[in-house]
């Protein structure tokens, strides 16, 4: 899994390094709020999330080629106090991002390693899927601080793994 990690992370970087300058390049801290949709809402709270992207401009034109990492998580409703479990999600997407006069339009698609895990006093158990993984952007950036709005998916192969959301984010660009 490392191995993975490792490979995709020197693949989507390495385009970022490599290329020449033609345009603004930019990387982006964020925090969100996610709120699950879908079955998820019926099992977990609301969570929150982070995220690092790299931005990378390939024209004179504002528009972007991007890769972004993130980390979200949810806790699961109505345990006892002698349990918790969580849902989270690791997403690693590539994308398309146009901004418009202010207005910001991006679409990402990768791969998500989300993960369920629990404990209690008979122990702890964790579950783990790779799956395809998506989003849409839509937000508004004033000067380096950036608000979206984004919708989040990852399809797994088990309905339990499907982790669907809607994020609220706040990002800083900082230019590179």
């Amino acid at each position: 899994m490392k191995q993975i990690l490792v490979i995709l992370t020197l693949f989507l970087i390495f385009p970022l390094v490599t290329l020449a300058q033609k345009g603004s390049n930019f990387l982006q801290l964020s925090g969100q709020a996610a709120i699950p949709t879908s079955d998820l809402s019926d099992v977990v709270k609301t969570g929150f999330g982070g995220a690092l992207k790299g931005m990378y401009g390939f024209s004179s034109k504002p528009q972007y080629l991007t890769i972004e990492a993130g980390y979200n998580r949810f806790a699961v409703k109505g345990l006892s106090s002698s349990t918790s479990a969580h849902y989270s999600a690791l997403p690693v997407y590539a994308g398309y991002r146009a901004n418009l006069s202010g207005v910001i339009l991006e679409t990402q698609a990768g791969v998500s390693f989300n993960r369920i895990a629990g404990s209690g006093l008979g122990g702890s158990a964790s579950a783990n899927q790779t799956a395809f993984g998506w989003a849409l952007t839509a937000g508004y950036i004033f000067k380096d601080l950036e608000l979206d709005v984004r919708y989040q998916s990852s399809e797994g192969d088990d309905d339990t793994y499907i982790i669907r959301f809607v994020g609220i984010r706040l990002g800083y660009n900082f230019a590179l």
